[in-house]
């Protein structure tokens, strides 16, 4: 599965981490199941978010892309985040994002112009399709608004820079860098090969990113769909308005770690459905926290056993929770599962199959304890 991985102009927020904890969650589910797991998340390292701050603090770019990749390594280890297979990022796939530019261009795909590249949108099947938007909708809609293009939602592909600036490569396609949306499909067709199993990322990304992805992808390798699931988490709100750089209304995962302990936050998230979005707040994490006890305190008493649980005294509520896991990860009853439990080891006198049960949906929900 690929994810879409940040940009690395500052340190990341907590609605970053509530994509990524989703996906880990899934990962974890998943390899819980027996199933094979590829997690690809990709790095967005050329930017012009990245460039303007070089600029400002006169820096090279590839220090600030290379100080915050390293950041945000370190969060997400501090998060237990520890299933992502691969972190590619989009500098090491330049060339390869020109080559299928040009690839575009000569199946008559795309076109230039004023050095630009974009993708023509009325050559693609059913544009608009994961966003549910009609063509009549899409003509109100601007992707990258430039003069002499063709149609309005035709999106960049490859951008012309100046050669005296940061964050520019020679290649097949002429001097300048890849616009957003191919960079991605470089990282997964180099990587993943062919058509894939699940592309996700948090639910601001389905238009125009996924959207524009999906197209030149189609477009690309003729495979239809070349992505069989798309999944997107919810947002992470503040304000009443979606956590973002831009907004000024971010709490870094490194400011809430000074309040709450990565499984409290953790467990906050799992509160609620991946797909939903909700209010961050001081208030509900501090409720979370003390739910959470519940969890720390069972554990003191929870013996471990490795395996998953096959003791018929405990296989019910097992049952539960992989049910809740199968349908579409609803964390909220699986960890109402795990809390009944906590809830049983206090009254229990035979601890031995209740611990092995505990250790196991602890173990899958990505909680460290100790």
């Amino acid at each position: 599965m690929f994810v879409c991985g940040p940009t690395v102009q500052d340190n990341v927020h907590l609605g970053h981490a509530k994509t990524y904890l989703a996906f880990d969650i899934l990962a974890r589910w998943l390899l819980k199941r027996g199933t094979k797991v590829l997690f690809l998340l990709n790095i967005t390292d050329v930017d012009d978010k990245i460039f303007d701050r070089a600029k400002r603090e006169n820096m090279p770019y590839m220090q600030i892309a290379d100080k915050f990749y390293n950041a945000f390594i370190e969060d997400l280890d501090a998060l237990n985040v520890l299933t992502i297979s691969r972190f590619e990022r989009v500098s090491n796939y330049v060339e390869e994002s020109a080559a299928l530019v040009k690839q575009l261009l000569d199946s008559g795909k795309a076109y230039s112009r004023n050095g630009n590249v974009y993708f023509d949108t009325s050559k693609a099947i059913d544009f608009g399709k994961l966003s549910h938007q009609s063509a009549v909708s899409l003509k109100l809609k601007q992707i990258d608004a430039a003069p002499g293009k063709k149609n309005s939602v035709d999106f960049l592909l490859w951008r012309s820079v100046p050669e005296e600036s940061e964050g520019v490569w020679q290649t097949v396609v002429g001097l300048g860098r890849p616009g957003w949306h191919i960079q991605d499909s470089a990282i997964a067709f180099s990587v993943l090969g062919g058509p894939y199993d699940l592309h996700g990322g948090a639910t601001e990304l389905i238009f125009p990113h996924h959207e524009s992805e999906l197209a030149q992808d189609e477009a690309i390798s003729g495979e239809i769909p070349f992505v069989k699931i798309w999944m997107h988490s919810g947002l992470l709100l503040k304000g009443e308005e979606k956590m973002s750089k831009s907004l000024g209304n971010v709490v870094t995962i490194r400011q809430a770690l000074e309040k709450f302990t990565a499984d409290e936050i953790r467990f906050h998230f799992l509160k609620h459905h991946y797909r939903d979005s909700f209010e961050y707040d001081s208030k509900s994490m501090e409720q979370s926290r003390t739910e959470f006890k519940q969890i720390t305190e069972a554990a003191a008493n929870a013996p471990r056993k490795g395996g998953i649980v096959e003791e018929t005294s405990t296989r019910k509520q097992w049952e539960e929770f992989a049910a809740s896991m199968d349908d579409d990860l609803r964390t909220p009853q699986a960890v109402q599962v795990l809390l009944s439990v906590c809830e049983a080891l206090k009254e229990s006198e035979n601890k031995s199959e209740l611990g092995a049960l505990f250790w196991d949906m602890v173990e899958t929900l990505g909680f460290r304890l100790f």
